[in-house]
């Protein structure tokens, strides 16, 4: 079989642009003068400065939820658009290599509702252990209590809906942030947050508590 000399010229070019996209990662390392860190609110952000791109990261618990944010801020300092997919970051653990997706944030919300809504019910249970189980009922403090919790996960969930990182093109001079969701695992662990971004990919060192939900 034989390909006509444009055909693969185009096959080169493709090739080419392959390795370009899959090049080796820029990480975070403490003190490389690319690199800086500071905290807030007990928070700890790592930024990576390129003469391209400039990215900020930091993961973040969300309090008595089964999830974690990763807050992120991108600025474009190139000369030319840079492509960025919230849903392309992932979480590596360290020294398991299991590799966490993002979740999208639609399905992040639904799922801290309904989890606020069942600790809800559970709460507003009466709990009779010697009464007839038709007499049993819910005291005001539980119920009030119960009330309170569906109204906090509903504004939980309203506030990832809100701050959700879109897919999104940054022209040069640009800046962007949002958050991006992963569910937790079930106990602390080390991760490296690993972001594509136009044809880069940067890696940050970060850590979690993933404390299990409670509204105790």
């Amino acid at each position: 079989m034989k390909f006509s000399t444009s055909v693969l010229a185009g096959t080169l070019i493709l090739g080419i642009a392959a390795v370009a996209q899959t090049g080796p990662a820029v990480r975070w390392a403490e003190g490389a003068p690319n690199a800086t860190s500071e905290v807030k609110n007990d928070a700890k952000i790592e930024g990576l400065k390129t003469d391209d791109v400039h990215i900020y990261v930091s993961l973040i618990e969300i309090k008595d939820t089964e999830y974690n944010r990763v807050w992120m801020q991108i600025s474009n300092h190139g000369k030319t658009p840079i492509d960025f997919d919230p849903q392309s970051v992932v979480l590596v653990s360290v020294g398991k290599g299991k590799t966490l997706s993002a979740e999208p944030a639609a399905k992040t919300a639904n799922a801290i509702v309904k989890f606020g809504e069942a600790k809800s019910q559970e709460l507003s249970s009466a709990k009779c252990e010697n009464m007839v189980a038709m007499q049993c009922q819910p005291t005001s403090t539980q119920m009030q209590v119960a009330k309170q919790i569906s109204a906090y996960s509903a504004q939980q969930a309203q506030w990832v809906r809100d701050n959700a990182f879109a897919k999104t093109t940054l022209a040069p001079g640009q800046q962007v942030q949002g958050m991006i969701y992963f569910k937790k695992e079930h106990k602390a662990a080390d991760y490296i947050v690993r972001c594509p971004v136009g044809i880069q990919t940067f890696e940050f060192p970060q850590s979690a508590q993933n404390k299990a939900p409670s509204y105790d």
